[in-house]
This record gives C-alpha cells, sequence and structure tokens, in this order.
C-alpha cells in the first residue's frame, strides 16, 4: 500500500489508463461525435437487425495483402460489420482470404465476386497486384452479393437493403400504370426497368380503367408501391384520379414520372402536356410546370449521322448529382439524368412533408413561352435568369403513404438511360425504401463532414500565429514560476 502511495502520478495515470481501455475493449459501447453519427448504424438498420428472426451470414472476402491504400478501407469496413454483429444475435460476420483456398477463390468467382486489379506507383515504378475485397450474405437458400466495396459511404445502406431482402416472407408487387401510353417507338422501352425490378418483385401492368369502385380496396390491398408513367397524352377520369389518391392516402406509396410539356421528337415541336395528372400531384403539394428545363451540367448526346458521329452536351438533358444529403434513395449514384425535364413548383399543403430529392445547378434556365430544341438555335440564357429548379421532390402523408414527383416521363426509358448514371438504381432504391414500409428509409450515407478554417485578415492570422508560439511556453513560465514560489 506504501509503495502505491510513493508511486508517480504518470504510473498511476498510466496504469489507470490502461485499465479502462482493457475494460471497455469487451464492452460493445461506442461513443460517436461526429455530426451526423457517421461512426455509428442508423437507428433504421438497428430496428432491421433486431426485427430479424433468422440466421444472416456476412461474409467479408479481403485478401490480406492489400495495397497500401485501401488498408485504411478494410479498417472501416471490418469496423462496420463488427457493429452489424454486435446489433443482432441473428448475424454471423467471417472474414475469409480467398487467396489461401484456391477453391473459395473459385467459389466466389462463380457468385460474382471478382479479382480486382490495382496499380500504385512505389519506388519510381508502377506495380500491379490483385486483391479480392467483396462481401456475401446469406441465410438459408438465399444469397445476396456485393461483389466489390467500393462505396463505403452507401455500405450501410446496401447491407441493410440485402439483409431486408433476404429476411422477407413474400414478394412484394409492383404495379405500372400507363405502360401502354408510353411507347416511344421500342419494343418494350421499360425493358431494363422491368428486368431489374422482378429480381426482387413480382411487377404487374396495371390498367385503371378495369379496376371496379367495389374492387379498389382489393387493388390497394395487393399492391406495394404504384408507378405512373405518362408522356403527355392521357387523360385519366376523375374516378381513376380518386383512386390513386386513395391508394395513396391508404399509406401506400407512388412514383409518377411526368411531363409539363409534350415533345414531338421529330421536328422539335413543343405542345402542353394533355394529361390531368396536375390533379393527382399537386393535390398534395407538387405542380408539374409547363416550361422546360435547360442547364450547362448536360449530358452529352450524338448529333451525328451514319457516317460521322458529333458529340455535344445537349442542354435540354440535364445531368445532376446534387440529391438531398438526408436521403438514403441515392445510395451508389453518380448522377442522374433528365430527358427534356419540366420543372416542380412546390407548395406546402397541410398534413403533406414535402421534401425536394433533386435540383439542377444554379446555372440553369428555362424555356416557357417560345421554345427553341434545337442545338444549334439555343439562345444563350441572361444572367438573371440563371437559378436553381426542383426536378424530384418526395411527398409523405401523415398514414405513412409516400410518392415521388419525376418530371421526366422518359426518365426510366431504356432509350435515354444514361451509361453510368443511376436513374434505375434511384427507382429501385425508391421501391426498396417503400416495400420495406420505413424500414430503409432512415439509412443515411456515412459522411464525414471536414470544417475548414474560415478566411482570416492578414492581422487575423498573425494573432493566431504567435499565440501559438508563445501560449504554450508562456504557461509553463507561469507553472515554474508558480513552482519557484511555493519553494520559498
Amino acid at each position: 500500500m506504501n509503495y502505491i502511495r510513493k508511486a508517480p502520478l504518470s504510473v498511476l495515470l498510466f496504469i489507470f489508463f490502461v485499465t479502462t481501455f482493457i475494460l471497455f475493449s469487451f464492452l460493445p459501447v461506442r461513443l460517436d461525435f461526429s455530426k451526423g453519427g457517421a461512426y455509428t448504424l442508423s437507428p433504421a438498420t438497428k430496428k432491421t437487425i433486431r426485427s430479424i428472426n433468422k440466421l444472416v451470414e456476412i461474409t467479408l472476402y479481403i485478401s490480406t495483402d492489400l495495397p497500401t491504400k485501401i488498408i485504411p478501407l478494410k479498417t472501416d469496413v471490418i469496423e462496420l460489420l463488427q457493429e452489424y454483429r454486435r446489433s443482432g444475435k441473428n448475424i454471423k460476420v467471417t472474414v475469409i482470404d480467398p487467396k489461401k483456398d484456391s477453391k473459395i477463390a473459385e467459389k466466389i468467382k462463380q457468385q460474382g465476386i471478382p479479382e480486382l486489379q490495382f496499380s500504385q506507383l512505389e519506388q519510381n515504378k508502377y506495380q500491379t497486384s490483385s486483391f479480392y475485397f467483396g462481401i456475401v450474405l446469406s441465410s438459408n437458400d438465399k444469397r445476396e452479393v456485393i461483389p466489390q466495396v467500393s462505396d463505403y459511404q452507401n455500405l450501410e445502406y446496401n447491407l441493410t437493403s440485402a439483409i431486408y431482402r433476404l429476411t422477407r416472407t413474400e414478394m412484394a408487387k409492383v404495379g405500372i400504370v400507363g405502360e401502354g401510353e408510353a411507347n416511344y417507338g421500342q419494343q418494350d422501352p421499360l425493358n431494363s426497368l422491368k428486368n431489374v425490378l422482378s429480381q426482387q418483385y413480382t411487377v404487374e401492368s396495371v390498367d385503371l380503367s378495369t379496376i371496379k369502385e367495389e374492387d379498389a380496396k382489393t387493388f390497394i390491398k395487393a399492391f406495394a408501391t404504384i408507378i405512373v408513367l405518362d408522356k403527355g397524352t392521357t387523360q385519366y377520369p376523375s374516378e381513376q384520379i380518386q383512386l390513386l389518391k386513395k391508394f395513396y392516402e391508404s399509406g401506400k406509396n407512388v412514383l409518377v414520372f411526368a411531363d409539363g410539356i409534350k415533345i414531338d421528337e421529330r421536328s422539335l415541336s413543343i405542345t402542353p402536356a394533355d394529361h390531368n395528372l396536375n390533379e393527382l400531384t399537386a393535390t398534395y403539394g407538387a405542380h408539374i410546370d409547363y416550361n422546360a428545363v435547360l442547364s450547362t451540367s448536360a449530358e452529352y448526346v450524338n448529333f451525328g449521322n451514319a457516317t460521322s458521329q458529333f458529340l455535344a452536351p445537349y442542354p435540354f438533358w440535364i445531368r445532376s448529382n446534387l440529391f438531398n444529403k438526408k436521403s438514403g434513395l441515392f445510395a451508389n449514384i453518380q448522377f442522374v439524368t433528365f430527358p427534356w425535364s419540366s420543372s416542380l413548383s412546390l407548395k406546402k399543403t397541410n398534413k403533406i412533408a414535402i421534401t425536394p430529392l433533386i435540383v439542377t445547378s444554379k446555372k440553369s434556365w428555362i424555356q416557357k413561352d417560345t421554345f427553341s430544341l434545337s442545338p444549334n438555335t439555343i439562345p444563350q440564357p441572361i444572367q438573371r435568369d440563371l437559378k436553381e429548379f426542383v426536378l424530384g421532390a418526395m411527398l409523405k402523408n401523415n398514414k405513412g403513404g409516400e410518392m415521388i414527383v419525376i418530371s421526366s416521363s422518359r426518365f426510366p426509358l431504356e432509350q435515354y438511360i444514361s451509361r453510368g448514371g443511376g436513374n434505375l438504381d434511384f427507382i429501385l432504391n425508391a421501391i426498396d425504401t417503400f416495400s420495406s414500409n420505413g424500414a430503409l428509409s432512415g439509412i443515411r450515407s456515412r459522411i464525414v463532414s471536414f470544417y475548414p478554417l474560415p478566411d482570416l485578415s492578414d492581422s487575423q492570422k498573425d494573432i493566431c500565429k504567435y499565440t501559438a508560439i508563445l501560449l504554450f511556453p508562456l504557461l509553463w513560465g507561469i507553472y515554474g514560476a508558480i513552482r519557484l514560489m511555493k519553494r520559498k
């Protein structure tokens, strides 16, 4: 006991911190002070994990000899998976190096996890290495694969949505309204969309005219989500609009893709849209405007012919990555494309929460009364006309029903889907969120916010510099003076 009393304070502090570290290393406790909780699981993820009643195995296939630049990502991914394991008793996490077993390497290649190549400059020469970095989630005989863990920001959304799909007992039904009217000259312009959705859902074409009033409850109960697609030519009878309203107000979900204008692509002429879908969307706060939005952030379009190609940005085909950062609908999406889009006017409505999802850059403008679609005759905008426009919005009612309005009917069509764009991924993310009854709606991106120093004047910079230089020696001088005074 006397020995402990005589021990230096530094030794006692060292023993205290080591003991505390060892004790807390065995406890599932984590304090996350980052903005938005970038290092902890979202409440939606924790709720999903706790609700599953069957074992889900998460296997991370990763090489031991990773390139140096990827090692920090490995640490983050393993820590994230350990959070999943600690959050639920039915989650099992395993880490395997496929390079140590050729049979495992061959097996995961068949499952869709490739061997990746990485080049880096070391010792003044390029060196190429190969490695594995993928995840397989399995439950009973069902399997979900993340072939390459490259998007850590949205990895939580990908993992949780995969767990939800694995543990779902039945396939939700998705109905497509207006498919027959949406023929733009292709045999099936929705082929890619249907292929993507049919992997997880039962997809059916819906003709509202065949649904009688007495069948409305059966219709509402049968479908989880309805996609309404229109190119500006369909006038829905009031009873069909009322049916869609009842569907939405009952707590179900609707995606609307519609234009404010009608375009003849051969003559490049514009007339007002003939549909009456604003009777649906504007009731809840989102009006599809009669205009055409242009932007300097535009998709490249081929204006050539059979003998020559000429690629140029086309302002009417808007390319946007300005997403609502609080929404989980944009996981794995770099940008989306809006071919010939109108703007949305949002107006607050009772009992409806309205959230803009996608906007244009601030260097965007509209054509309203006079339209010129030819790339050679588009007039340059006046500076005061440049501003931001809303192209997509979420309308959520007090029953939990959600409606997404996208002001371009061509947004989901195969003919207009940009290579590398995320149009289909956005639709799939939205329907995943809808079909989960909100289980996936609160999952955020794992983005760490950085706060750079503000701009300072030269005098402020001098004050900061000399304070940093002199403050620490001054404090030690004061401390030394106090010690000397006590000795005297």
